[in-house]
This record gives C-alpha cells, sequence and structure tokens, in this order.
C-alpha cells in the first residue's frame, strides 16, 4: 500500500531536492532566506524545519572542518621536520637561553622558518606546534581553578 503525498509534501519534496542541488552553503541559505519570504511557502514552514533538523543530525558537531584541510602523511612530516630544525637552528644561534618568554621567541621563529621553508599556512603550523606561553597560560588557568574548586568555601 503506497502512502499518498499531499501537496504541501510534493511541493516541499521539490524545494528540499532543489537546496540539496545548490553547490554552496551561501547559496543555500539565500534560497532558504528566499523561500521563507514568500507567502506562497508558508505551510511549508514545519517541513522545513524537520528536515532542517534532520539535516544537522546527520552532519558532524564539528564546526569548520571544510576549511580545515587533511594533511598528507609525507606533508605533516615534512613540516615536523622543517619545525625541529628550525627550532635546532634557533638553539644554536641563542645558546644558554631559557624562559618562557625566550621559547616563544624562538617558537615565532620556527614557525616562521618552517612557513618560508615549507610553503605551508602559518596557522596551520600554529595548530600543529601551539604557542609554549599560551599552553603555560592554560595550564596555570587549570591549575588555578582546581585549587578553587578544592579549597573550602569561607
Amino acid at each position: 500500500m503506497s502512502k499518498h503525498r499531499t501537496p504541501n509534501e510534493e511541493l516541499f519534496a521539490l524545494v528540499l531536492k532543489h537546496w540539496q542541488a545548490l553547490p554552496s552553503e551561501r547559496d543555500k541559505a539565500s534560497f532558504l532566506v528566499s523561500v521563507l519570504a514568500d507567502e506562497r511557502f508558508a505551510e511549508l514552514l514545519p517541513f522545513m524545519v524537520d528536515a532542517a533538523l534532520r539535516q544537522l543530525e546527520l552532519k558532524d558537531a564539528r564546526r569548520g572542518g571544510s576549511s580545515q584541510t587533511k594533511l598528507t602523511r609525507r606533508r605533516e612530516d615534512a613540516i615536523r621536520e622543517a619545525f625541529s630544525t628550525a627550532m635546532d637552528e634557533w638553539n644554536k644561534r641563542h645558546p644558554g637561553a631559557s624562559g618562557l618568554k625566550d621559547e616563544q621567541r624562538a617558537w615565532r621563529f620556527a614557525v616562521g622558518r618552517t612557513a618560508a621553508r615549507t610553503g605551508a599556512d602559518p596557522r596551520t603550523i600554529k595548530r600543529r606546534f601551539p604557542d609554549p606561553l599560551e599552553r603555560a597560560r592554560a595550564r596555570n588557568r587549570a591549575l588555578v581553578q582546581a585549587l578553587r574548586e578544592g579549597s573550602p568555601r569561607r
């Protein structure tokens, strides 16, 4: 026994098919806004909300996954090797340097040198090798938070 579709469901199926065929998120958003602005499609709103919720459930919870490209293993190794070489180069130029400020200077030097040698985006390098000063600050924040939670209330 086949289920008969209402005219609204058939119209929504056509709108949904066209929406899914659009290439970019911007095109999809502008199409959706134009459909919502047209009062003839007011009865389709419940169907559209249900479809949008289903679409969101299917997608990853991660945001911005499309903008971050996955590096190949060879490219990742080349970046790691260039970063390590740049850090060694910094340590040879600045023997006896210590402390977080010097470590951050070395990190900045290594990020710049790695970007120049490999042609990789500096943001990609920074994601793979986080700033030592920011890591120390994050550790301190976590430690302070743990101490606050563990201390007795006044």
